[in-house]
């Protein structure tokens, strides 16, 4: 078993603002706070004005000697020219046009919010190619597990994260990911490959980077912009031999890989009435007809 070193970051991009998915930045040191008693090395990406706050965490629970925070001034300098790219694309009207979800709010619609969920490849490799992490990496979110939503007891994490995984990009899937059209994803927003945890090598991590930014500037050459979840499927198409898919659930893989004494919160299968079934119907009907809307008229543009 090897131990693994964790990377994560948290930039604030104003998500407390955010009409869906709202989160201060003290909700998320909160979820941080959460799993952050993990004994493994942890390096940490984040603004200078939040390297005190995350040491302290960690230092709580006597880690600190076990953490590193890298102060960055400013995350949307890294890759300037991309994010401004990217910010062109979330100007255009007609990107949102293509999308099942036109809503300009939505955070998968956003280039700030994009521009993130790609950048926590960047901070995987940078912690490579700086010795900073070493052997098995692991990608875990800085808000992880949402302060309890799956696993309920802080406590548990107090633990060493160790893993026997083979030397290859690990990502855990809803399903597989050889079933989806990445076009169709694109379109939909429809979910597969989740992004987090991410489990690499590091002599891996710089090929993982690659690999996802050259996704996102494929993307862009469509007038498009996505997630981490659509850069990851990007990537596996292009080159699945790096790639080991594992099928899991949300937040399940650290469990299921290394944390079998996690303590989970009992599924409980959501009971519409027949009224609330009918009204949810409803609402996903005249969704769809939106988007097919929305489309015609895209058709009737395009003169198809």
């Amino acid at each position: 078993m090897r131990e693994i070193t964790i990377v994560t970051a948290f930039f604030d991009i104003g998500r407390d603002k955010y009409a869906f998915y709202s989160r201060s930045v003290e909700k998320y040191l909160d979820y941080f706070r959460f799993w952050a008693r993990i004994q493994n090395k942890l390096v940490v990406y984040t603004a200078p004005e939040l390297v005190d706050k995350v040491m302290a965490i960690r230092g709580e629970f006597g880690l600190a000697d076990k953490t590193v925070v890298i102060a960055v001034p400013d995350i949307f300098e890294v890759e300037g020219k991309l994010f401004e790219r990217m910010k062109a694309v979330e100007s255009n009207p007609d990107f949102y046009q293509f999308r099942a979800n036109a809503d300009p709010e939505w955070p998968d619609n956003k280039a700030n919010y994009d521009y993130i969920m790609l950048m926590k490849y960047w901070c995987l490799q940078d912690a490579a190619s700086k010795n900073l992490a070493t052997g098995m990496l692991a990608w875990l979110d800085f808000g992880f597990n949402h302060g309890g939503k799956s696993f309920t007891e802080a406590a548990d994490f107090d633990y060493l994260w160790q893993t026997d995984l083979e030397d290859k990009i690990h990502v855990f899937s809803l399903s597989s990911p050889d079933a989806i059209h990445a076009g169709f994803q694109l379109q939909l927003l429809s979910e597969c490959l989740m992004g987090a945890p991410v489990i690499v090598p590091d002599t891996m991590a710089e090929k993982l980077w690659l690999l996802t930014k050259k996704a996102m500037e494929a993307l862009l050459m469509l007038d498009c912009i996505d997630d981490d979840q659509q850069l990851l499927m990007m990537a596996y198409k292009e080159e699945p031999e790096a790639f080991h898919i594992h099928i899991s659930d949300w937040f399940m893989p650290i469990k299921e890989y290394g944390g079998p004494h996690l303590t989970m919160r009992p599924k409980v299968e959501e009971k519409r009435s027949f009224l609330g079934k009918i009204k949810l119907d409803l609402y996903y009907i005249k969704r769809r007809l939106l988007f097919c809307q929305r489309i015609y008229k895209a058709a009737k543009r395009y003169k198809i």
